[in-house]
């Protein structure tokens, strides 16, 4: 499904000093399964229906996937993620959902994206990361989407980067590179944060030191194996065991911030 990624460029730990540290936002930053699952159980006592509520939170997610996949693998064109997210809301409740949604309210439902929770350590991380170097996320989601959702959820960041930037959702290279020259920096000066390992894997390539933050409630519980099945899917299950020797590994951002002062 996802293109390789280049073999790791990263500099050796502390011989590059971080400048400015970029995350992944959904999923790593902002818990998306949790609120998702209780709008869709919010959905069916309204319309008295009854839905997987759980699993159409984690179906929902993993469209979103696919579809920024696609566009940065060049098959379709740039679009917002507020037009991607109502399309496959559209599909998902056609699927799903055993009561038609009027238009209107399917439209509400799709900005749900734009009202995550952040995680608990996630805003007094940030703000101990922030004292360090500057910080942004590096994310597909677009400066309307992180305007707001940053605004809701109390999100600290210096400056907006990512999908935007670009023109491209990750893994295409020129999210991460442009990300990087937006700020005039080399990607060794950059830190790479991510909860999802294949992210850290592209940033890697392009010289981006890392850092592997698990978030062990992504999908509500379940956890990708330490010794996954070769050729099963884990698209629903957590990432919690190091796959990688990464330059940072940490249980949360606290902790990834006390790593990060220990160096200075």
């Amino acid at each position: 499904m996802l293109p390789e990624a280049k073999p790791s460029r990263s500099p050796p730990r502390a011989t590059v000093a971080i400048k400015a540290v970029m995350f992944d936002t959904f999923g790593t930053v902002v818990d998306f399964y949790h609120p998702f699952k209780r709008l869709f159980e919010a959905l069916a006592n309204e319309y008295s229906a009854q839905c997987d509520a759980a699993q159409m939170a984690i179906d929902w997610r993993t469209a979103y996937l696919f579809s920024v996949i696609e566009q940065a693998s060049g098959k379709t064109p740039f679009r917002t993620l507020r037009q991607i997210h109502r399309e496959n809301l559209d599909r998902l409740l056609a699927a799903s959902f055993p009561v038609k949604v009027p238009a209107a309210r399917c439209a509400e439902l799709a900005l749900a994206w734009e009202k995550l929770e952040p995680w608990p350590d996630a805003v007094e991380g940030l703000k101990r990361i922030r004292r360090q170097a500057i910080i942004a996320p590096l994310s597909n989601g677009n400066f309307a989407d992180m305007a707001r959702l940053s605004k809701y959820a109390g999100l600290p960041w210096d400056i907006i980067l990512g999908a935007s930037v670009a023109g491209h959702y990750k893994p295409h290279p020129q999210t991460y590179l442009q990300s990087v020259a937006a700020l005039d920096l080399t990607p060794e000066e950059v830190l790479m944060v991510a909860a999802h390992q294949p992210d850290l894997a592209f940033a890697a390539g392009h010289g981006m030191q890392t850092a592997f933050v698990p978030r062990p409630l992504e999908f509500g519980g379940a956890v990708k194996p330490a010794n996954p099945t070769p050729g099963e899917s884990y698209l629903d299950a957590a990432e919690v065991y190091p796959e990688e020797d990464w330059t940072f590994v940490a249980t949360d951002f606290i902790d990834l911030a006390a790593q990060l002062e220990a160096l200075t």
